[in-house]
């Protein structure tokens, strides 16, 4: 067919799903076809653990199709198990030759005050002062590499981007390996919002390229015919200072080795505890968005989804009965009992306010963009962070125990009695 016949239209009425080309032509698949070969493609892809963790699933589907290419016109009942495994050697060889290990370099916001380089797990971050006399710069001089270095470089100082992380990712494509950096990157500086106070500026450390507005923030108004205007600093980890950094983390160096031991599992894919692991880098990597969001309303729905994901609630109920759980284990709290001396909010008050409050905001009982007064952001942010920190630690310890059991119960209930009074 000509360019010019093939529209929305005609692919609809056809019920043509998904399109590739080869070489002058193109290969339709229709919707039942295209169902069919995700399945497939998902069916090969997880006989491999290293190609699950190490390709993205776009890539899988499109060299599966230029294998599949081979095919087209076979007899159906030509195919069968050898068939697969040819296809699924194919892949293997196909990936093997696109996996490798790299060095990934993600410029981050975290502080503008110079400090000597520190590491959280697999994440090394260095401040952009010591970038060209580290092991990392190009050596070669006027070279392509150096250059793009150099670039880098400038658009860091350009847009008050003063660190650079290094991160090393094993046996991945080059697209999967750079998403595993970023988001290990990620964690990693979760990993500094747990351990640092927040009123060091830590919610606004983030990534370069997901960092939120600009370094600084004007705004003028006009009312009653005069103009006025504000302008603030945005820069992350202001409050930090010199020499601030190494002391900070020195005094919490529990936390940063424990989340560094739960960086290392995500960007490794091998986790300690495949379950318990994955939920707290998960809960970890809410909680860094919830902080980074501007929305009250939006920021509290990501901090009890933070939670959410680290007890896999599965369910509403499922939630509030496992922060309960989280109450009674961190906090030795029974239902009854008082969040504090001075509250008059009690442990399952506490839990099912909750749960509530996110389900009426994301189900639109309660509007976004007017959020309730009562509604206590501060308060929930310093409760999710100590949950999470406290979680990260207790793995840890958990880890070095015999025989743990890698689920959420089994874990806060060894929590529960470690923690409670001898007789």
């Amino acid at each position: 067919m000509s360019a010019h016949q093939i529209t929305h239209e005609y692919l609809r009425a056809e019920g043509m799903a998904l399109a590739h080309p080869v070489g002058d032509g193109v290969i339709v698949l229709n919707r039942a076809a295209t169902d069919a070969f995700d399945d497939l493609s998902e069916l090969l892809v997880t006989r491999s653990s290293g190609m699950e963790r190490g390709v993205s699933f776009d890539s899988v589907r499109s060299e599966l199709l230029n294998v599949l290419v081979n095919y087209v016109g076979s007899d159906g009942d030509s195919m069968n198990a050898d068939t697969v495994a040819t296809l699924h050697t194919d892949l293997e060889q196909w990936f093997s030759q696109r996996a490798a290990t790299r060095q990934v370099f993600i410029p981050c916001a975290i502080s503008p005050w110079p400090a000597s380089r520190f590491s959280i797990g697999p994440v090394l971050f260095i401040h952009i002062d010591d970038v060209t006399r580290s092991e990392f710069y190009p050596s070669r001089v006027g070279g392509i590499d150096r250059d793009g270095f150099d670039r880098m470089l400038a658009s860091m100082k350009e847009s008050r981007a003063y660190w650079l992380a290094c991160v090393s990712v094993e046996h991945c494509d080059r697209q999967r390996g750079e998403e595993i950096a970023a988001l290990a990157a990620d964690l990693a500086i979760a990993g500094l919002q747990l351990a640092l106070p927040l009123f060091w500026d830590t919610r606004r450390m983030s990534r370069l390229d997901v960092r939120r507005g600009e370094a600084q923030g004007q705004t003028i108004s006009l009312s009653g015919g005069s103009y006025s205007g504000s302008f603030s600093n945005r820069d992350a980890g202001l409050p930090i200072g010199p020499g601030t950094m190494a002391e900070a983390l020195q005094k919490t160096a529990p936390v940063i080795e424990a989340v560094g031991k739960c960086v290392t599992s995500f960007a490794t894919g091998q986790f300690r505890f495949p379950i318990l692991g994955q939920a707290w880098c998960d809960a970890a990597y809410w909680l860094h968005e919830a902080l980074a969001e501007t929305s009250d309303a939006i920021a509290f729905a990501k901090l009890e989804t933070a939670l959410e994901v680290l007890v896999r609630a599965e369910s509403t109920s499922g939630s509030g009965s496992r922060i309960k759980l989280i109450l009674s284990a961190f906090y030795s709290l029974s239902p009854n009992d008082m969040l504090t001396s001075e509250s008059t909010t009690t442990a399952k008050q506490f839990a099912t306010r909750m749960v509530q409050d996110r389900s009426r905001i994301l189900h639109g009982t309660w509007s976004t963009l007017n959020p309730r007064l009562g509604m206590d952001r501060r308060g929930m942010e310093q409760f999710v962070i100590e949950v999470i920190r406290r979680a990260a630690v207790e793995l840890e310890a958990y880890a070095n125990t015999t025989a743990p059991i890698d689920e959420i119960e089994p874990f806060l209930m060894w929590v529960k009695l470690k923690n409670q009074p001898g007789p």
